[in-house]
């Protein structure tokens, strides 16, 4: 189960752009979004949603394993680990804090 959720502030550690920060668009099937992260351009024909088409600047996602969850806007790292009871919390390690 992947730790990382939507929303949530992750960091770049390996790839074309290592270093980058952003937050998760979304998460799907071992692969995140991240905002500002590996961003191409696609020709995109004009259509309903689209009534102009023309070149379009789109975030690809990148494997899961390539980020890193970072705790607020600190920049080290954060682990995490479940907290048991009622409903499971995520918990940094060093901060104690819920994410």
């Amino acid at each position: 189960m992947a730790n990382i959720k939507k929303n949530d502030t992750v960091k770049v550690i390996s790839g074309a752009n290592k270093g980058k920060t952003g937050t998760v668009i979304s998460v799907k099937a071992g692969k995140v979004t991240v905002s500002g992260v590996n961003v191409c351009k696609r020709h995109e024909k004009p259509s309903q949603t689209n009534q102009t088409g023309g070149i379009i600047e789109k975030e690809l996602p990148i494997d899961i394993s390539n980020v890193m969850l970072l705790e607020g806007n600190t920049p080290v790292r954060t682990r995490i680990v479940r907290e048991a009871g009622k409903k499971a919390v995520r918990v940094s390690v060093k901060s104690g804090k819920a994410l």
